[in-house]
């Protein structure tokens, strides 16, 4: 992959971090709201409890969505960014402009999810 493209494609990774960070630390941030102040109302622990259970999945996602696009990064800096990890073909660009820390061609994504791996 031409240097142009790997920047444009760093610059999507690096927009995608900034946005994301922003949405865990708001999660983040909300969540300890919640448990700050006063002690809830008992007709709100219901709700509360769903929040809670909500805030902490988006934080998992987020925390992933990290650790990819954090990888991805680190595949542009090594040269190999673009490359299935599985085969070693070449990641249509329309599948990174889509998932761009996408770690393997469609081939090998629709086998691997066929497989259940």
């Amino acid at each position: 992959m031409d240097r142009e493209k790997l920047d444009k494609f760093r610059d999507m990774l690096l927009e995608m971090q900034r946005r994301t960070t922003g949405d865990f630390e708001r999660a983040v941030e909300s969540s300890s709201e919640e448990f700050g102040g006063e002690l809830p109302d008992i007709n709100d622990d219901a709700s509360r409890a769903v929040n809670r259970r909500l805030m902490l999945e988006i934080s998992d996602k987020n925390h992933n969505t990290l650790v990819q696009i954090a990888e991805a990064l680190e595949r542009i800096t090594a040269g190999d960014y673009g490359q299935c990890t599985e085969c070693g073909e070449d990641i249509p660009e329309k599948r990174l402009e889509l998932l761009p820390f996408a770690l393997h061609c469609v081939k090998c994504k629709e086998r691997m999810e066929k497989e259940g791996t």
